[in-house]
C-alpha cells in the first residue's frame, strides 16, 4: 500500500486529492496538513511512503517542510506541487530533497504516473 500525506493550505484541493488517490487500488491518504509545521509533525508520526507537498503555505513553506521531512525520513518520497509553474520553484524544491515537482494543474492527470516512477522497484503500487 502506498500511504500518502497530502499537504496543501487549500482544503478543497486536499479533498479532491484525497478522493482521487483513495479511489485507486493500492493508494491510501493516511494524513493531511494545511502547513509545513503540521506536515513535519504528521510525517514523523505517520511515516508515509509519499508526501504531496504544496510549496506556498503560511507558517512554514513547502521548501522548509521538505528539508525537514527528508532529513528525518530519507526514504519518504516528496513530490512538490505549486500553482507557480516556474523553474525557480522546482529548483528550490529539488535542492532540499524533493524527488519530483508538478504544477498543480497537472496533478490530477499525472500524479499516479509520477508516484510510480519515484517508488523503489520493489514497492510498485498495486
Amino acid at each position: 500500500m502506498v500511504e500518502i500525506l497530502v499537504v496543501d493550505d487549500n482544503l478543497q484541493l486536499r479533498d479532491t486529492l484525497r478522493t482521487i488517490l483513495n479511489k485507486r487500488p493500492g493508494f491510501c491518504v493516511t494524513g493531511e496538513a494545511a502547513d509545513g509545521i503540521a506536515a513535519s509533525q504528521l510525517a514523523q508520526t505517520l511515516r508515509p511512503t509519499v508526501v504531496l507537498m504544496d510549496v506556498g503555505m503560511a507558517r512554514m513553506d513547502g521548501v522548509e517542510a521538505t528539508r525537514r521531512i527528508r532529513a528525518l525520513l530519507p526514504d519518504t518520497v516528496v513530490i512538490g506541487m505549486s500553482c507557480h509553474n516556474s523553474r525557480e520553484v522546482e529548483v528550490a524544491m529539488r535542492a532540499v530533497g524533493a524527488h519530483a515537482f508538478l504544477p498543480k494543474e497537472l496533478v490530477p492527470e499525472k500524479i499516479f504516473e509520477l508516484i510510480a516512477q519515484q517508488l523503489p522497484q520493489d514497492q510498485p503500487p498495486q
